[in-house]
C-alpha cells in the first residue's frame, strides 16, 4: 500500500466508524449468547459469565505482541521505514502461535484447578464452565494467529475489512449458538462448538485478506534484521501495555470470587450489567482503536504536537459518550434487564443499583481507556502498569473486600470501589500525559 493511501486512510472518524460497528457486533452477539443461555438455566449464565472472565484473561497473552506489533508498525510506516515494519510480521506471528499452543493446553488441562481457585463450588455451574472452557480451549491457537492479523491490518488502515471478518464470524456464531441450543438440544456445548467454529473462520478469513491486501509474509525479513532485538523491542512495548490489563483482569477475578460467595442472583446481576454496560464504553474503545493508529503515524512522523490534540479530542468526545449512554442505561434498566427470561425480581434491584454506580464508573473508565492507550503508543509504557498495580489492589480490591464483604454491602459495595479505583487512576494518567515526559521517548530511533 502505497504512503499517499496511508494518508487518506488517516482520518480518526473513517478509522472509528468500522471499528465501532466490529466491536458492536462482538458486544451484541455475547449479549446474544446469555439471552439465548438465560433459556437453557440460571447455572449456564453463571457458569458463561465465570468461563468469559477466565477466557479474556488467557486472551490478554495473545495482546502483548498484537498491541506492540501495531504501535511499532504506525510508528515504523510513519516514519517511512516499511523494510523495518515488515519485519515485525513474522517474529509476532511465530511467537504467538507458541503462546496460543501453551494457552490452548492450559485451558483444556487446568480448567477444573482454575474454576476451584475462583470459588466455584461443585454442581451445575462448575461442571459447565469446565465443559465450555475444555471446548473453547481448542480456539485460543485460532486466536493467537487471527489476533496478529487483525493487528497487522488495523497497522495498515485496514479497518474496514477487520468488521467485516467480525461481522462474518459473529453471523456464524449467533446461528451456531441458536443450532446447538434450540435444535440439537445441547446446551453450554454448543454454544461452546459455535464459538471454536466461528474463531477458525475468523482465523482463516484474516490471513487471506491481509495476503491479498498487504502481501504474505516474508520470513526472509528475518534474515535481514536481529529477530531477537526486534522481539525485546516488542515485549518492552506489549508486556506493560497488557501488563495494565491483566493487572485489571486479575483483580476482577478476585472480586468474582467474592461475589461468586453472595448468591447466584448476585453473580447474574453482575454478568448482565457486565455485558450492558459495554454499550456505554464501546465508543471509547473504537476512538481510542483509532486514535492510536493516528497518533502512531504522527509520532513516528515528529508530529507530537498533532498527536497531543488527537489523543485530548477523543478523550472529551469518549468521556460525554461513555456517560451520556450510561445514563440512558439506567433509566431504562428495568427494561433492558427484563429482557433475559432469568432475571428475577433479586437480580433487577441488584442491576438498578450497580447501573447508578456505572454512572460515576464510566467517567473514570473513560479518562483510563483513552490515557493508557495514549500513553502505550507513545512508549510510556511502565507508568500505567504500576498505577493499575497501585489504584486496582488497593481501591477496587481492598475497598472491594471492606465494602461488599466486611461491611456487608455485597455486590453494590464492590462496584463503589471500583468506582473509585477508576476515577482517581484516570485523573493520574491525565496528568501524567499532561506532563509532557511521552514527547522524550523515541521508540524507533534505535532501527
Amino acid at each position: 500500500m502505497s504512503e499517499e493511501k496511508n494518508e487518506k486512510n488517516l482520518n480518526i472518524v473513517k478509522l472509528t466508524i468500522p471499528l465501532f460497528f466490529e466491536m458492536l457486533l462482538v458486544i451484541l452477539v455475547s449479549n446474544v449468547d446469555q439471552l439465548m443461555l438465560s433459556f437453557h438455566s440460571k447455572e449456564a449464565v453463571s457458569a458463561i459469565g465465570n468461563a468469559g472472565q477466565i477466557s479474556w484473561i488467557m486472551m490478554l497473552f495473545f495482546q502483548v505482541l498484537g498491541t506492540a506489533s501495531l504501535i511499532l508498525i504506525t510508528q515504523y510506516k510513519g516514519a517511512g521505514k516499511e523494510k523495518e515494519a515488515k519485519a515485525i510480521y513474522p517474529v509476532t506471528l511465530l511467537v504467538n502461535f507458541f503462546i496460543g499452543v501453551v494457552i490452548m493446553l492450559v485451558s483444556i488441562f487446568g480448567i477444573d484447578f482454575i474454576l476451584q481457585l475462583m470459588n466455584i463450588e461443585e454442581g451445575a455451574s462448575f461442571d459447565y464452565a469446565g465443559q465450555y472452557m475444555r471446548i473453547v480451549g481448542v480456539s485460543f491457537l485460532f486466536m493467537a494467529v487471527s489476533n496478529c492479523f487483525s493487528s497487522f491490518l488495523k497497522a495498515n488502515a485496514f479497518v474496514k475489512e477487520v468488521m467485516v471478518i467480525s461481522v462474518i464470524m459473529n453471523v456464524i456464531n449467533a446461528v451456531g449458538n441458536a443450532i446447538g441450543l434450540f435444535v440439537l438440544n445441547i446446551g453450554v456445548a454448543g454454544v461452546a462448538y459455535a464459538t471454536m467454529i466461528s474463531r477458525l473462520v475468523g482465523m482463516v478469513l484474516c490471513i487471506i485478506v491481509f495476503v491479498v491486501k498487504v502481501g504474505p509474509i516474508q520470513f526472509s525479513a528475518m534474515r535481514n534484521s536481529k529477530p531477537f532485538v526486534l522481539l525485546g523491542q516488542l515485549l518492552k512495548i506489549g508486556v506493560p501495555s497488557v501488563g495494565e490489563n491483566m493487572s485489571y483482569d486479575m483483580a476482577q477475578l478476585v472480586l468474582m470470587s467474592w461475589i461468586n460467595t453472595m448468591g447466584l442472583s448476585a453473580v447474574n446481576a453482575k454478568v448482565y450489567v457486565t455485558l450492558v454496560v459495554q454499550f456505554a464504553y464501546l465508543f471509547c474503545m473504537a476512538v481510542t482503536q483509532a486514535m492510536q493508529i493516528v497518533q502512531g503515524y504522527h509520532i513516528g512522523a515528529g508530529n507530537k504536537d498533532e498527536a497531543e490534540k488527537i489523543v485530548y479530542k477523543s478523550l472529551i468526545y469518549s468521556t460525554i459518550v461513555s456517560v451520556s449512554v450510561t445514563f440512558i442505561i439506567f433509566l431504562f434498566s428495568d427494561y433492558i434487564i427484563g429482557l433475559f427470561p432469568s432475571a428475577d425480581a433479586a437480580v433487577l434491584q441488584f442491576a438498578k443499583q450497580l447501573f447508578l454506580v456505572e454512572i460515576f464508573l464510566e467517567i473514570g473508565r473513560a479518562f483510563n481507556i483513552t490515557m493508557v492507550r495514549a500513553l502505550q503508543t507513545a512508549g510510556d509504557v511502565k507508568y500505567p502498569v504500576v498505577m493499575s498495580i497501585i489504584f486496582t489492589w488497593c481501591l477496587s480490591v481492598t475497598l472491594g473486600y471492606v465494602f461488599g464483604v466486611s461491611l456487608s454491602f455485597g455486590i453494590v459495595g464492590i462496584w463503589i470501589a471500583t468506582a473509585m479505583d477508576e476515577i482517581f487512576r484516570g485523573i493520574i494518567l491525565i496528568i501524567r500525559f499532561r506532563r509532557g515526559k511521552w514527547k522524550e521517548i523515541n521508540l524507533i530511533k534505535a532501527s
